[in-house]
């Protein structure tokens, strides 16, 4: 699920990648293999990152998520991706495909990169047993490809990206 966490007053694209029984966590540049296991008490985990254990807790709230670790708690706020592109002129609402609902991609059609045709298939999702073809909205180039085949993704997540022909020439 790709977000931008507001971490000591910077904003910061995070995402969490499956491996299978581990994670990656995309914190900007960095990749971080890790574990994060439900432990005894309410919101309580073990969060494993570089062979180091660390005890923390969890609270979530509307507008942000507490983390209570070693002592101290830290807000971190959610910024919505899709939000954010039209507040500083990023693109238009059809230049992202968005989750209409939580869901797992079930097969990807193109690349970023790829020239794509108004009506051409890029993506199939499925959410609560149905699934769905995401087609072109327009002519254009795939500019991001947030998901691959098997990934699970939240609601209101970006999953590809299109730009213009002229922007990607």
């Amino acid at each position: 699920m790709r977000r931008i966490l507001e971490i000591n007053g910077e904003e910061t694209p995070i995402w969490l990648a499956s491996t299978g029984q581990t994670h990656v966590l995309h914190l900007g540049e960095r990749e971080i293999p890790c574990t994060l296991d439900p432990a005894t008490g309410k919101g309580a985990y073990t969060l494993v990152m570089d062979g180091t254990s660390v005890a923390l807790r969890i609270a979530v709230g509307e507008d942000a998520t507490f983390v209570h670790l070693n002592g101290r708690a830290y807000e971190i706020g959610r910024t919505d991706p899709s939000q954010t592109l039209g507040e500083t002129g990023g693109g238009a609402a059809q230049d992202q495909m968005v989750a209409p609902m939580p869901g797992v991609v079930v097969s990807v059609s193109v690349a970023a990169g790829d020239s794509v045709t108004e009506g051409q298939a890029l993506m199939v999702i499925e959410s609560m047993k149905l699934e769905t073809t995401l087609s072109a909205p327009r002519d254009g180039v795939i500019s991001e490809v947030n998901y691959a085949t098997g990934d699970s993704f939240g609601g209101k997540e970006i999953l590809l990206g299109l730009a213009p022909l002229e922007e990607a020439e």
